[in-house]
């Protein structure tokens, strides 16, 4: 994960992934995943991350850039969701409130 950022599609999805290449000519990106954001069991909204390629054993998409609305990074929490399924599961903690 040495490149996770948020890319915005002209179809209104939000795409969270590893970028593993970035060119003129198009996006690579590694374990892509929609977000959303949806009701939890409390009834409260609550992100949600489903992989793109739910039905596929690819692991890597390409993405014209003509159909990135924008490319940003990437906040802490979305990092730690992220981390949880395709990472080491390392979770790190909120940084408010701490000095460094």
């Amino acid at each position: 994960m040495a490149n996770l950022r948020i890319l915005k599609l002209s179809t209104g999805e939000e795409i969270v992934g590893d970028i593993v290449e970035e060119t003129a000519d198009k996006y690579r990106v590694e374990n892509p995943c929609v977000l959303a954001i949806g009701m939890n069991q409390a009834g409260k909204a609550a992100l949600q991350m489903q992989p793109l390629l739910i039905f596929s054993e690819q692991k890597v998409v390409e993405f014209n850039p003509n159909h990135v609305i924008y490319n940003v990074s990437v906040a802490q929490e979305i990092k730690n969701k992220y981390n949880e399924i395709y990472g080491s599961g390392i979770v790190l903690p909120p940084t408010q409130g701490i000095i460094t």
